[in-house]
C-alpha cells in the first residue's frame, strides 16, 4: 500500500532498494512527507550534484 500523495510508486522501490528495507516496512516507519518531499529533494540534489561533478571533470579533462 503506498502513502497518499505519492506520485510515482516506483520511487518506493528505488528508496527501498537504497535502504535495503521492504516497501512496506518503509512506509511504515516514514511519513507521507519524508517519502513524497524529503526523499525526493534529496535523490534530484544528489543527481544534481552527480552532474556537477561530472561537468567538472570533463572540463578539467578538457584543460589537460
Amino acid at each position: 500500500m503506498t502513502p497518499p500523495g505519492v506520485a510515482d510508486p516506483l520511487f518506493l522501490h528505488e528508496l527501498a532498494l537504497e535502504l535495503h528495507m521492504p516497501v512496506g516496512e518503509m512506509c511504515n516507519r516514514m511519513s507521507a512527507h519524508e517519502l513524497t518531499v524529503s526523499w525526493p529533494l534529496y535523490f534530484a540534489y544528489r543527481r544534481r550534484e552527480a552532474d556537477r561533478q561530472e561537468d567538472a571533470a570533463k572540463a578539467q579533462r578538457t584543460l589537460s
